[in-house]
């Protein structure tokens, strides 16, 4: 029986040891290192470049990859649910799953999803609502069969705003800790190789704002990475989160196909870094997708420089830069005799983006184009991608 590693397996399990360090339970505390728009001044919104510190961490991480963010909520946010319950945040509470203690502004920055109506804290409501009307309509959203409007009543209000408009039910600050969720950690794909950019991780956000019921609203975590968490400042806790098989194949000669319009670009550039450091020999094929090129055409000197390999290629669809839109689905489309020959004959295609939208859309395009290109029935071309899935040869990182 073999009871020595060679050197690679050796690096390979004492860097799967090293990450597992790290996890939601015991997270490293980072800091961000550097921040800036990845957008013109006037672009419609804003996305950003975040760089984290790891240094010191021993952290380690492979292209594909995610990190997981624990953020914090916003001040404002928080003074407006003590106003409403009527608390100072000096209140001690204590927090249900471990039964540590927290004063309540440490425990609603921290650990509380505020964005969220959570069923438990609309039950509460619902049964000690003394109005009427109001307790009808609570209740209502609550009976089988009703999940829908629940989901609505509850996208379209947090936790503060909710407890304004049935301020009939008083509440303590304990039975509030006991009837929030807990604030989840957010996922964001790495946007950078680690062969190049040693103890950083490079990621790309989307500051996220909205309107609902009357009131702006903010991405917790995107506003806490892109406005919120001081440049500089140890505070980030974060973890990483294994790829699950999205990440480059072994083979350096592999030609990628790689789908990420918005934010889904991320893992793509971290590719690249890799490919190119690696001396990877391999044809690399981008689909990108923004609104306007001259605003919001995220890593183009990146893009530029790979360009002059000739090892590389990008095909960019800038969705409001005409009359019609334009997405990724029809760039691919009509590049579909080229990507469809390059399936055929051993390519990868990745797809990281908008799971609602955009993956369907190019599941559909990748389907009509093996079929057209490919000389395939609809059976056939099904038969085709099912194929590629189980090779690992088509693969989505999509959320």
């Amino acid at each position: 029986m073999r009871m020595l590693l060679d050197f690679t397996e050796f690096v390979t399990l004492l860097a799967s040891m090293t990450t597992q360090l790290y996890h939601k339970t015991h997270p490293f505390v980072a800091s961000i290192k550097e921040r800036y728009s990845l957008c013109s001044d006037d672009a419609e919104k804003l996305t950003f470049h975040v760089v984290l510190d790891i240094k010191g961490s021993g952290m380690t991480y492979t292209v594909g990859d995610s990190v997981a963010i624990f953020a914090k909520n916003e001040p404002e946010l928080i003074q407006r649910v003590l106003e409403v319950i009527k608390a100072s945040g000096k209140e001690i509470v204590s927090d249900k799953h471990n039964e540590k203690t927290f004063t309540l502004w440490e425990f609603l920055e921290l650990k509380a999803d505020l964005a969220d109506v959570s069923r438990k804290l609309l039950t509460f409501v619902a049964n000690a609502q003394p109005n009427a009307e109001k307790a009808v309509l609570l209740q209502g959203l609550l009976v089988e069969g009703q999940r829908e409007a629940f989901k609505a009543y509850q996208a379209s209000r947090e936790v503060w705003d909710f407890l304004e408009e049935n301020a009939e039910v008083a509440i303590t600050p304990q039975e509030l800790v006991q009837l929030l969720q807990p604030l989840l950690p957010r996922f964001y794909s790495i946007a950078s190789s680690q062969a190049v950019v040693g103890d950083e991780i490079h990621l790309t956000v989307a500051e996220l704002i909205y309107e609902t019921n009357g009131h702006v609203r903010k991405g917790v975590c995107t506003h806490y990475l892109c406005r919120m968490a001081p440049v500089g400042s140890v505070e980030i806790p974060i973890y990483i989160q294994p790829s699950n098989g999205f990440t480059l194949p072994a083979d350096s000669d592999a030609y990628v196909i790689m789908v990420g319009p918005g934010t889904g670009v991320a893992p793509f550039r971290a590719f690249m870094q890799e490919r190119f450091k690696r001396g990877d020999t391999g044809l690399n094929w981008l689909f990108f997708g923004e609104r306007h090129r001259l605003r919001t055409f995220f890593y183009e000197s990146d893009w530029k420089e790979w360009l002059k390999t000739g090892k590389f290629r990008i095909d960019a669809a800038f969705s409001r830069d005409q009359p019609h839109k334009v997405y990724v689905q029809h760039l691919m489309l009509e590049k579909g005799k080229e990507i469809e020959a390059a399936l055929s004959t051993g390519a990868f295609l990745y797809v990281c983006g908008d799971a609602k939208e955009m993956a369907k859309d190019v599941d559909a395009a990748i389907h009509e184009l093996a079929k057209t290109h490919g000389n395939r029935s609809e059976e056939e071309a099904k038969e085709f991608v099912k194929r590629l899935k189980k090779e690992k040869r088509y693969l989505r990182d999509v959320y």
